[in-house]
C-alpha cells in the first residue's frame, strides 16, 4: 500500500521557529494568536465480507498561523517552513502517548494487516451471536497526529503532543424471512484500535439487530422518552450545547447574555471535559495551544460558562476555554465541544423505567438535523423499545424524536447513575472532529415521537 503524501519535507520545524516566523510576518494592526505544525498518518475504509474496500491511506504535513485584529481572526498558511514534530519543552498529550520519531512509514498499528485482524474479530463475534445475522459492515477511521503549537499574544507558550484516534461505525443486518432489522454501534477511543473490545462490540450490535426483527411500529405523539447513556448523549450534545459555543453566542444564540440564569432542570450538571482518559474528544491542548481543561457549563440547571476559542473569547470579553478545534490546521479553528459530560444522578435505570407508565426507550440515537443557534432538532432513534406499565416490552421500528434543546434541558426529570462513555463525529462549517458523549440514562418528560412509516 502507498500513502498519499502532501507537502512533505524534512522534519525540522519547531514551534519556536514557527513563533518567530509568525511575529516576522504579522500583518500591520494585528497580533499573533496561535500557530500550528501538524503531521499525520490516516487510514480509513470499509470492512465487509472479510475484505476492505474504499481504502484511503494518507500522510500529510502542514503549518498555519492565526492573527487577531479588530475585524476578527486572520488564518493563513506559513510558507517556507517544513512541518513536522517539534523539539520542545512543555509537553502536553492525550492518554499518555509519547511522540515518536516522525518517518515516512506509518506506525505498525496502522498497517492494514493489523487493522483487518481486529475488524475480522468483531465481525466473527457478531455473526456467531445468531443465525439470522446476514451482514456486518464496519466503517473505520484510524489516525496518528504529531502536533506542535505556539499560543498567546506574544506566542511564548509552546506545546507538543501526539494524538491517536480509532473510530468505528458498525452496522449489522439481521434477516428472518421477509423481516429485516439493522443494529448500530459507534465505538471509539483516543488510542489504538486494540483498545476497543472487538468481541463485546460485535456482540452488542448483533443483539440490537436481532431484537429488531420482532419490532412493532413506534407510537406517534408527545410522550416521555428515556434516552440511554453514552451515545444517547448525542441529543444533549447536538440540541442543547451547540448554542453554548462562543461563535453562536456572539451571533445571539438562545443562551446569549444568560450566564447565571436557570436554563435547565436542577438535575442537570453538564461539563465539557477534554481531559477524560481515552475519550475521543480528549487532548493535551486545543488546536490553538490552550491547555485542556474541564469547564462546568451548567451547574444545578444554571448556565455557568460558554465554550470559546481565542477569537470568540476576545469578542465575548472572556478567556479561551480550550475549545478551539479544527479538522486540519489548514482550516481555521472554531469553538467546538470536546467530551460532553452529563453528571450521574441518584436513580437507577430500573427505577426510571418503573416510574414511566408509557413511552419510548431510545437505546441508540442516530443522525438528524439541528438548527445550532436555536437548538431545534429532529433525530432518528435507530434502536428503540416501547415502555408500557413501567416495563420495557417490545422493540420498535426506527422512528424520530423532535423538539427544542431548551425544552430538553428543562424537561429532564430523572437522571440515572449509569454513566457510559460514547463516541460520535460532529460536523460544523465543513469541519469534522471526534467528540465524546458521556453520561447516564435520562428521561425527558415530553418529546414528539414521529412514529414509523
Amino acid at each position: 500500500m502507498t500513502y498519499t503524501a502532501q507537502d512533505r519535507g524534512p522534519v525540522r520545524t519547531t514551534a519556536g521557529e514557527l513563533a518567530a516566523e509568525m511575529r516576522r510576518r504579522a500583518p500591520r494592526g494585528v497580533r499573533p494568536s496561535s500557530g500550528a505544525v501538524q503531521s499525520w498518518h490516516r487510514v480509513s475504509g470499509r470492512f465487509a465480507e472479510g475484505s476492505v474496500s474504499d481504502l484511503s491511506l494518507q500522510q500529510g504535513e502542514a503549518t498555519s498561523a492565526r492573527y487577531l485584529g479588530e475585524h476578527g481572526l486572520i488564518h493563513r498558511a506559513v510558507p517556507g517552513l517544513n512541518p513536522g514534530a517539534a523539539r520542545l519543552e512543555g509537553f502536553g498529550n492525550a492518554g499518555g502517548h509519547r511522540p515518536r520519531a516522525t518517518t515516512d512509514a506509518p506506525p505498525s498499528w496502522l498497517e492494514i494487516g493489523a487493522i483487518v485482524a481486529s475488524l475480522r474479530e468483531l465481525e466473527e463475534a457478531a455473526r456467531s451471536c445468531d443465525p439470522s445475522i446476514a451482514q456486518v459492515v464496519i466503517d473505520f477511521e484510524l489516525s496518528e497526529q504529531q502536533m506542535a503549537l505556539a499560543s498567546g499574544e506574544d506566542v511564548l507558550l509552546l506545546r507538543t503532543e501526539q494524538r491517536l484516534l480509532s473510530y468505528l461505525s458498525v452496522r449489522v443486518v439481521a434477516r428472518r424471512g421477509d423481516r429485516v432489522s439493522t443494529g448500530f454501534y459507534t465505538p471509539g477511543v483516543s488510542g489504538r484500535l486494540d483498545a476497543i473490545d472487538a468481541a463485546a462490540s460485535g456482540a452488542e450490535v448483533a443483539r440490537r439487530a436481532v431484537a429488531g426483527l420482532d419490532a412493532r411500529p413506534a407510537p406517534v405523539g408527545r410522550m416521555p422518552v428515556v434516552v440511554a447513556g453514552g451515545r444517547g448523549m448525542v441529543l444533549l450534545h447536538e440540541a442543547c450545547c451547540h448554542p453554548l459555543e462562543g461563535d453562536e453566542v456572539a451571533r445571539g444564540s438562545v443562551y446569549a447574555g444568560r450566564l447565571g440564569e436557570q436554563i435547565a432542570s436542577p438535575l442537570v450538571e453538564v461539563r465539557d471535559d477534554s481531559t477524560v482518559p481515552g475519550a475521543v474528544g480528549s487532548y493535551g491542548c486545543d488546536d490553538e495551544g490552550t491547555a485542556a481543561r474541564s469547564t462546568t457549563v451548567i451547574e444545578q440547571g444554571r448556565l455557568r460558562a460558554y465554550l470559546t476559542d481565542q477569537d470568540s473569547a476576545s469578542r465575548l470579553g472572556t478567556q479561551p476555554s480550550g475549545n478551539g478545534r479544527c479538522g486540519t490546521v489548514q482550516q481555521p479553528p472554531l469553538p467546538r465541544m470536546t467530551n460532553t459530560c452529563l453528571a450521574a444522578g441518584t436513580s437507577t435505570v430500573d427505577e426510571i423505567i418503573a416510574d414511566t407508565p408509557f413511552g419510548i426507550y431510545a437505546e441508540h440515537v442516530g443522525g438528524g438535523e439541528v438548527v445550532e443557534a436555536t437548538g431545534e432538532f429532529t433525530f432518528r432513534v435507530t434502536n428503540g423499545w416501547l415502555i408500557e406499565n413501567g416495563r420495557i416490552t417490545d422493540p420498535v421500528r426506527e422512528t424520530t424524536i423532535a423538539g427544542l434543546g431548551t425544552d430538553v434541558l428543562r424537561g429532564i426529570d430523572a437522571v440515572a447513575d449509569d454513566v457510559t462513555v460514547g463516541a460520535a463525529k460532529c460536523g460544523k462549517f465543513g469541519q469534522w472532529v471526534p467528540v465524546g458523549v458521556i453520561g447516564p440514562t435520562v428521561r425527558v418528560g415530553s418529546l414528539l415521537v414521529g412514529g414509523t412509516e
